[in-house]
């Protein structure tokens, strides 16, 4: 999302776009990953040498639950305020960036398909959720 300097009215500005899934920088190899590209909106506000870009972020997320591996898709949310230094030469910011490292600071660390998820024995493999343990006592 570029943003012309020159468009940030005193009112602010207000933008919209996506940023491509492969932009993000995770891929099916990894332990969670977006399947659609990430909707960004955008109000832009210029204070004296600083800009803010208040940003709300949307995506579908894929990942496996942290407890039974079972696949989950998720929606995921997130609201981010950015700063950024404007100066005399300033033309235009790129937020893409600022936006893709706050994206990926806030996935969760893990995922659970249930709160109460009841996960995999150790000894026989069996998910919980589904069967009886196959473990003799």
């Amino acid at each position: 999302m570029k943003i012309a300097i020159k468009d940030i009215h005193p009112e602010g500005v207000e933008v919209s776009g996506h940023i491509p899934v492969a932009a993000i920088g995770l891929t099916q190899d990894d332990p969670g990953y977006f399947i659609a590209p990430l909707e960004v909106q955008a109000k832009v506000n210029r204070v004296n040498n600083a800009g803010l870009a208040k940003t709300k972020v949307h995506g579908k997320y894929r990942s496996a639950c942290a407890r039974c591996l079972a696949g989950i898709e998720r929606d995921w949310n997130g609201n981010f305020l950015l700063d950024f230094a404007v100066d005399k030469q300033t033309e235009a910011v790129e937020l893409d960036e600022d936006i893709r490292q706050e994206v990926l600071l806030n996935l969760p660390p893990r995922v659970l398909c249930k709160e109460d998820c009841k996960g995999i024995c150790h000894n026989c493999g069996a998910d919980l959720n589904t069967e009886k343990c196959r473990c003799v006592s």
